[in-house]
């Protein structure tokens, strides 16, 4: 008893210790060199937003406050103005501006006063389309037709356009632009020209524009901004047996694994905006009219009262902080990242001002890289297997085969045995009867057989 006891002590203690370190370590990133000559790099995604621009006249959004007018005696209310500028533009928004710039003309009979629903609308009728946005663009000095290659999406940011993203559309579609590099072709720029405010995001594939993430994200406000942007890509790479073990194990999750999103493909960015979203309709019932996410998306839309209630909140442009998982209050996003993540570094920045009324944005890649990243398994599933019976055969001799034979024991070996003996005493009852029968020879015959 003692040594079987033994055995299974040590057993479930190698066996606890091993799936603790299963879980835990179960994927390794590697660094590998990469053969420039059969390597292909792809230039990044590129996410394009305009932006609010406080010394930039918006004919469109005169168009709608002329619409509040009620007479012709009522002045134009520059107040309504700026608050419908902040709620159009989130780069515009501060804290507290709702009610400051709408509670005085709340009782005024005679005056244009803050609209109260219909945001979406408004922005809708507002914001640039992609022929109004953009001026020209070029790859590698080549023109290309900016709204075939740049799709509309909605973000946190309002509608914004993508490049090359598979949230919009089918990787090297007919409105995919190739942008791959090789010892062939090693030069990589991209320019945009832009006849508005704007703000471009360098990104993943698999990424969308986000207030939170703005690292790579680059402002082109005044007019006459010309900017160039240094980058470099380092791509990383995943094993097939990278999908076999969970999200928990390999600590990020691919882009086709999409889950609870309305987004075409996952990522990190998809899952900080369904985060914010989630928590607005959590907290005021309601969610800013930038998240609504296509024609299809029946989420509540704040009104005046449910963006008064963000902004006291500070859910309409909250702090990066909330992306800390050790926050205990406020907004938690719990986030993996996605396990296609390239890393994107900027290596250099310049900006000048020119005479003239458009801005321009060059993007530029310094070099194809010498090495990129690999996700590879240490431990799979089959190695739990062969790990686990291991254990359980070295200290109790057990396997697939022992498991069998115990089941066959108390099943049909014993089955048979109970018939067995079953017929055995049936056999003695009738050989008994006939002795019976027979006399006393009955007797002598029982005795010869027990000896």
């Amino acid at each position: 008893m003692a040594c079987v006891l033994f055995a299974w002590t040590g057993s479930y203690m190698l066996i606890k210790t091993y799936m603790e370190l299963f879980r835990k370590d179960a994927v390794s990133i590697v660094v590998e060199n990469l053969d420039p000559r059969k390597d292909i790099t792809s230039f990044p995604s590129v996410g394009v937003c305009e932006m609010g621009y406080t010394k930039q006249q918006y004919d469109a959004l005169q168009q709608v406050i002329e619409g509040f007018r009620t007479s012709e005696e009522m002045e134009y209310n520059y107040d309504v103005e700026e608050f419908m500028l902040r709620l159009i533009y989130h780069n515009l928004y501060n804290y507290g501006s709702i009610k400051s710039y709408c509670a005085m003309y709340k009782d005024c009979d005679n005056c244009v006063k803050c609209p109260v629903d219909g945001y979406p609308r408004f922005s809708t009728a507002v914001r640039a389309n992609c022929s109004q946005l953009f001026d020209e663009c070029r790859w590698n000095g080549e023109v290309f037709d900016c709204c075939r290659y740049f799709r509309p999406i909605q973000t946190t940011m309002g509608s914004c356009f993508l490049l090359n993203s598979i949230q919009t559309v089918n990787k090297y579609g007919p409105q995919w632009l190739r942008m791959d590099m090789s010892m062939g072709s090693p030069k990589g720029e991209l320019l945009l020209n832009f006849s508005r405010a704007t703000t471009a995001y360098v990104q993943n594939q698999e990424d969308i524009p986000h207030m939170l993430l703005t690292t790579l994200q680059f402002n082109q406000m005044p007019e006459g901004y010309a900017g160039k942007i240094y980058i470099t890509v380092q791509n990383i790479a995943n094993d097939p047996l990278v999908r076999t073990v969970g999200k928990d194990v390999r600590r990020c999750v691919f882009p086709d694994e999409n889950t609870d999103t309305r987004y075409a493909k996952y990522s990190y960015s998809v899952c900080v905006t369904e985060c914010l979203k989630t928590a607005q309709i959590k907290t005021c019932n309601c969610c800013h009219h930038n998240m609504l996410l296509g024609k299809y998306d029946k989420s509540p839309v704040c009104g005046y009262e449910g963006l008064n209630c963000l902004d006291q909140r500070d859910l309409m442009f909250p702090q990066t902080t909330i992306m800390q998982p050790w926050r205990t209050n406020g907004l938690v996003c719990d986030c993996f990242p996605s396990c296609t993540e390239h890393e994107i570094r900027i290596i250099g920045r310049e900006s000048e001002m020119e005479p003239r009324t458009g801005r321009s944005l060059l993007i530029k890649i310094m070099g194809l890289p010498t090495q990129r990243y690999r996700r590879q398994i240490v431990r799979e599933n089959i190695d739990v297997v062969v790990s686990i019976g291991g254990i359980l055969g070295l200290f109790t001799g057990a396997s697939i085969l022992s498991l069998f034979e115990f089941i066959y024991f108390f099943t049909v070996r014993f089955g048979s045995y109970v018939v067995t003996e079953i017929r055995e005493e049936e056999n003695v009852a009738a050989t008994d009867n006939v002795s019976d029968e027979n006399g006393t020879g009955g007797k002598h015959h029982r005795a010869l057989r027990y000896e």
